[in-house]
């Protein structure tokens, strides 16, 4: 299984990218998290110290089940959307993405052999996120690796707000992610 984690608006280029992915795949053989579309807590209200919701147990659920995980999101200045912070503490959770208490992390991770794909979406040039220190897949890396995840791949659609970018060069560039997605899925 895969699971395609969703963390932008409903419209849009990152939204059109997430489209073309989702429709590339294989029917019944993924998860669809579109992370606007849950009703997922924002806070851990209680941090760690708490039982897993409903919704938190079929999410993980549904990464335990998955060999592949997608996350696709734009970049807001150069970091994560909140809903996919929130989606990342809400579902990274102690004894199940990985154990302090049983030494069960970084290479001895509990999600260790998954593959990863991180896409995002950015206004500005790629060389600017680079500069800052590619904080928006950073953000994304330690919780990966925490849990065992190293075997990731990373793509992006940059230019999305000069004025030089014209629409076709944007859909010329959302269809080459979506090529190296399904090349990456041997699809």
């Amino acid at each position: 299984m895969i699971s395609v984690i969703y963390g932008g608006n409903q419209s849009g280029v990152c939204y059109d990218l997430y489209q073309n992915v989702i429709q590339t795949l294989p029917e019944n053989k993924f998860y669809d998290i579109n992370l606007q579309q849950t009703d997922m807590d924002f806070f851990l209200s209680n941090g760690y110290h708490t039982q897993l919701t409903p919704q938190q147990e079929k999410m993980i659920n549904q990464i335990e089940a998955s060999a592949t995980l997608i996350f696709i999101y734009p970049l807001y200045w150069f970091n994560i959307p909140p809903v996919l912070k929130s989606f990342i503490d809400q579902t990274f959770w102690p004894e199940r993405a990985f154990s302090f208490k049983k030494k069960q992390y970084f290479k001895k991770g509990l999600w260790k052999g998954k593959k990863v794909i991180i896409i995002y979406t950015q206004g500005g040039p790629e060389i600017f996120h680079k500069l800052k220190g590619n904080l928006g897949y950073k953000v994304m890396k330690y919780p990966l690796n925490l849990s065992g995840i190293y075997n990731i791949s990373v793509l992006h659609v940059d230019n999305l707000n000069r004025s030089k970018t014209l629409p076709e060069k944007v859909n010329k560039d959302v269809h080459a992610v979506t090529a190296k997605v399904e090349k990456l899925l041997d699809l």
